[in-house]
């Protein structure tokens, strides 16, 4: 899949994707256990502050977490953990106040599109009752692979 077919989504608008850095430690981890809250993610436990810095500190290392920003404000992150040599895990949060208005899709083709990550499959994980995910997710090329489980092909 030509995995900039999706560039065109919100163009008139000024979303900023870059690394995440230790400045964005609070906000990936209120934004992350919002999530669980609301049951969006498999984990169903908060995440405590120092943990997440533990976790935060290695994971900026790799340069794998993006944040993404419009006219300066942090709206959401998406990240990538390594499965195996060949695969990545997908994960991607976005504030309440900016979903289904496209950005979620802007942030992921930029972000698959990167060098780092664009070598790789990228596996996406569903929980079965989240159909808005699915169809998120099938929208940008992904397909279904198994149970709860999508998949981008390099």
């Amino acid at each position: 899949m030509n995995r900039s077919k999706y560039n065109e989504t919100n163009k008139n608008t000024e979303l900023k994707i870059r690394y995440a850095n230790i400045k964005d430690l609070n906000f990936t981890l209120k934004l992350y256990n919002q999530n669980v809250l609301r049951g969006n993610y498999f984990s169903k436990r908060k995440v405590l502050l120092k943990e997440h810095e533990i976790w935060f500190k290695d994971k900026i290392k790799d340069k794998m977490l993006f944040i993404s920003s419009l006219s300066k404000k942090k709206i959401g992150y998406i990240r990538f953990d390594y499965v195996d040599k060949k695969n990545l895990s997908v994960s991607i949060a976005i504030n309440d106040k900016f979903k289904r208005s496209g950005f979620g899709g802007k942030m992921l083709t930029e972000t698959l599109n990167k060098n780092k990550i664009s070598k790789f499959n990228v596996i996406a994980k569903i929980k079965k009752q989240n159909l808005t995910s699915k169809k998120f997710f099938l929208s940008l090329g992904f397909k279904f692979l198994e149970d709860d489980t999508y998949i981008l092909k390099n």
